[in-house]
C-alpha cells in the first residue's frame, strides 16, 4: 500500500511537471511565433530588439525626389554601382587576397585601401576619401572583383545625388544639415520620424525652395544580421530594405535643356569668365532654358565663407548701358524726343563728371544712332527732359526693381519662389524717385545706384519682344509621383506689375534699335554670328579689391527674323580695358542655340 501511495505522488509529480513545462513551451512559442513584435503590456518588440543589436546597415538611396530636365534627363541621383565591404569571418588566405588584390583593380592606393579593409566593424562602402561619396565602377572592375576568392565583399547599386558631371550645380543648389531651420519648419516630420534633426535638407537653390516636395517616403538601405560572434544569421544575412510606396520619390520637372545647360557652362569657361553668369530664356514664355554661375563650386564641399555656390544670375548689379534701354523706353512713352531729332556729342556732358566714352565725342547723332552707339552724353540730356518718377514707373512696367521670377505673393512662409534668393534690384537709393538732376543723368546710363540682375534682363528683352507685356520666368513646370501622374503643374504666367505694362508701338521700336546696335554700334562683333541677332551692350563701372574694374554685359535676342531665345551674359570685375568676354560668350551662346 505504501508503495502504491509513493508511485501515485511520483505519477502526478511527473504530470505537474509536465503540464508546467507544456505551458511553458507554449508561451514561449506564442511569444516567438506570434506575439514576438508586442510582448508584455509595455509592447515590446522582440525580435526587433535583439535583431538591432546586431544590425548593421549603408544607406544606398536617401529616398530624396529627383530634378529631371525638360526631357525627363536626370539632373541629379546617378545610379551607380560601388564595392561594399561586410564585416564577415574570413581565412588568413582570403584577407591576403582582397588586400592585395583589391588596390589595382580600384586603382586606390595601397595603404589607405588597408586602412579602410582592415577596419571592417560595420559594413562600408568604398567613397572618395575627399568627398565622401561611393567610387562608381566599371563593368571590368565588377567582374575582377568576382573573381576574387574573397567573401564579404559585393557590388550594390546606389545614388550619387550630384552626378560626377552635374550641370546647373548653382540652379539645383545642395543639401546639408540644418537643425535650427528643421525645427522651425518641419515639427510634423520630426514628431513621425521622418525627418530627424541631423537630416541633411535643402539649403540652397531648388533643392531649398522644393524641400517640402523632394522629402521622400524613407530610405533604401542594405543591412548585415550577425550573432555575438559577429557571424551572418542565416536567413538574415544581407537585407534589402526599401519604402513599399509606389508614387515616392517624386520628381521636379524643370525647364532647363541639358545640352544648352552644359554648353553655355562651357562656353563661359572658355571665354574666362572667372565670376559672371549668363540666362537662356525662351523667347515664347520667359521659361529658364539655361542658367549659369561662375565661378564653379563642389556641392559635396561647401566651406565656411566660401560664396562661390551663390547664383549670379539673380544677383542684381551695376547694369550700366543697358539700362539706356529702359530710359530709352521711357523716353518714347513720354515723347520728350521729336522724330528726327539730333544731338550735340563733344565728348562731355558739362557738368558731374560725366563724360562720354568715345574720346572727343560721336558728334551729330539721332536718338536711335545714340543708343546703337551708346552715347552717355545723348542720355544725360534726354534725361534732362525726363523725371526721376517717369523713369522708375517705366522700369517697373518692364518688370525691373521686382522679383520677376515665378513666386507666390505674401510675406514669411505664405510667400513662395521658384528662385532662392532672387533680388528684386533698385533704380534709386531707397527705392524713391529722386529729382536731382545729378543723380538722374548718373542713373540715365545706369550707374549711380542702379541694380539688374541678370535674369531680369534677360526677362527684359522677353517684355520688349512681348510688345511690352511682363511674364515671369520659371524653372519649374511641374512635380509628379513615380507613377508619372501630376502631383503640382506651374503654369506659364505674366508678372505682377504695378501698372499696366510699355505701349507695343514702344516694345518694337526699342527692339528694332537692339539691330542697329550689331550692324553699326558697340555691338559689331556679333555681326559674325550664325545667326541675325540683336542686343545692347553695357560696362559699368565699379572696383574689385580696391582696384577699378568694370562688369561688361551684352543682352539680346536672336533670331531676329522669329526670336527663339532671349540671353543676358554679364562678366563681372573685369580690367577696365581688357577684352569683351561677354559680347564673345554671348555671340557662342547664340551660335550653341543655332545649332539647337
Amino acid at each position: 500500500m505504501h508503495n502504491m501511495r509513493q508511485q501515485r505522488r511520483i505519477w502526478f509529480g511527473l504530470l505537474a511537471i509536465t503540464v508546467v513545462m507544456a505551458a511553458l513551451i507554449g508561451r514561449l512559442g506564442w511569444i516567438q511565433v506570434i506575439d514576438a513584435g508586442s510582448f508584455s503590456r509595455r509592447e515590446i518588440d522582440l525580435i526587433g530588439n535583439s535583431v538591432a543589436q546586431r544590425e548593421y546597415g549603408i544607406e544606398l538611396d536617401s529616398g530624396r525626389g529627383h530634378f529631371v530636365d525638360r526631357s525627363g534627363r536626370p539632373l541629379t541621383g546617378e545610379q551607380v554601382k560601388a564595392l561594399v565591404v561586410f564585416p564577415v569571418k574570413r581565412t588568413e588566405e582570403e584577407n591576403e587576397a582582397a588586400l592585395n588584390g583589391i588596390p589595382s583593380i580600384l586603382g586606390a592606393d595601397r595603404e589607405v585601401w588597408r586602412e579602410f579593409y582592415s577596419r571592417p566593424a560595420v559594413p562600408k562602402m568604398w567613397s572618395d576619401p575627399v568627398t565622401g561619396q561611393p567610387v562608381p565602377l566599371s563593368d571590368g572592375q565588377i567582374n575582377r572583383i568576382a573573381k576574387l576568392p574573397v567573401p564579404g565583399l559585393e557590388v550594390m547599386h546606389t545614388v550619387r545625388r550630384y552626378p560626377a558631371d552635374a550641370v546647373a550645380k548653382h540652379l539645383i543648389g545642395f543639401i546639408g544639415e540644418n537643425p535650427e531651420r528643421i525645427g522651425a519648419l518641419y515639427a510634423k516630420q520630426l514628431s513621425r520620424g521622418s525627418l530627424s534633426l541631423s537630416s541633411r535638407i535643402g539649403a540652397a537653390g531648388l533643392e531649398k525652395t522644393m524641400e517640402t516636395y523632394l522629402q521622400g517616403a524613407g530610405k533604401t538601405s542594405v543591412s548585415l544580421f550577425t550573432d555575438g560572434l559577429n557571424r551572418p544569421l542565416a536567413g538574415l544575412d544581407v537585407r534589402l530594405i526599401r519604402p513599399n510606396n509606389p508614387y515616392y520619390p517624386l520628381q521636379i520637372g524643370t525647364t532647363i535643356d541639358r545640352d544648352v545647360q552644359e554648353g553655355v557652362e562651357r562656353i563661359l569657361e572658355k571665354a574666362g569668365i572667372a565670376s559672371g553668369s549668363a540666362v537662356v530664356l525662351d523667347a515664347d514664355n520667359a521659361d529658364v532654358i539655361a542658367m549659369a554661375s561662375r565661378p564653379d563650386f563642389d556641392p559635396y564641399r561647401i566651406v565656411s565663407g566660401d560664396a562661390s555656390w551663390g547664383n549670379k544670375a539673380l544677383k542684381a548689379v551695376t547694369p550700366g548701358s543697358v539700362f539706356k534701354t529702359v530710359v530709352a523706353a521711357a523716353a518714347l512713352e513720354e515723347g520728350v524726343v521729336q522724330p528726327g531729332e539730333t544731338f550735340e556729342c563733344s565728348g562731355s556732358f558739362g557738368k558731374y563728371g560725366l563724360k562720354c566714352w568715345l574720346h572727343g565725342g560721336h558728334g551729330t547723332l539721332t536718338f536711335e544712332e545714340a543708343y546703337a552707339q551708346s552715347c552717355n552724353v545723348v542720355f544725360a540730356k534726354v534725361m534732362q527732359r525726363l523725371s526721376g518718377a517717369k523713369l522708375q514707373e517705366t522700369a517697373q512696367r518692364l518688370g525691373l526693381e521686382l522679383q520677376v521670377g515665378w513666386h507666390t505673393e505674401g510675406k514669411g512662409a505664405s510667400g513662395w519662389s521658384q528662385f532662392d534668393g532672387e533680388e528684386r534690384g533698385q533704380i534709386f537709393d531707397g527705392r524713391k524717385p529722386s529729382e536731382d538732376e545729378g543723380i538722374r543723368v548718373q542713373t540715365a546710363i545706369g550707374q549711380r545706384d542702379v541694380l539688374v540682375s541678370p535674369l531680369q534682363a534677360a526677362n527684359l528683352v522677353v517684355t520688349l519682344l512681348h510688345g511690352g507685356e511682363v511674364q515671369s520666368p520659371r524653372v519649374v513646370r511641374d512635380i509628379r509621383f513615380r507613377t508619372g501622374a501630376i502631383v503640382q503643374s506651374f503654369p506659364e504666367r505674366n508678372a505682377e506689375v504695378l501698372a499696366d505694362g510699355i505701349s507695343k508701338r514702344t516694345a518694337d521700336k526699342v527692339t528694332s534699335w537692339m539691330r542697329q546696335v550689331v550692324l553699326s554700334g558697340t555691338g559689331t562683333p556679333l555681326k559674325q554670328a550664325k545667326w541675325n541677332v540683336a542686343g545692347k551692350s553695357g560696362t559699368a563701372q565699379t572696383t574689385a579689391a580696391g582696384q577699378a574694374a568694370v562688369h561688361q554685359w551684352f543682352v539680346g535676342y536672336g533670331p531676329i527674323e522669329r526670336p527663339k531665345y532671349a540671353v543676358a551674359v554679364v562678366a563681372l570685375n573685369e580690367p577696365e580695358n581688357g577684352a569683351n568676354r561677354a559680347i564673345r560668350a554671348f555671340r557662342e551662346i547664340m551660335d550653341l542655340l543655332e545649332r539647337q
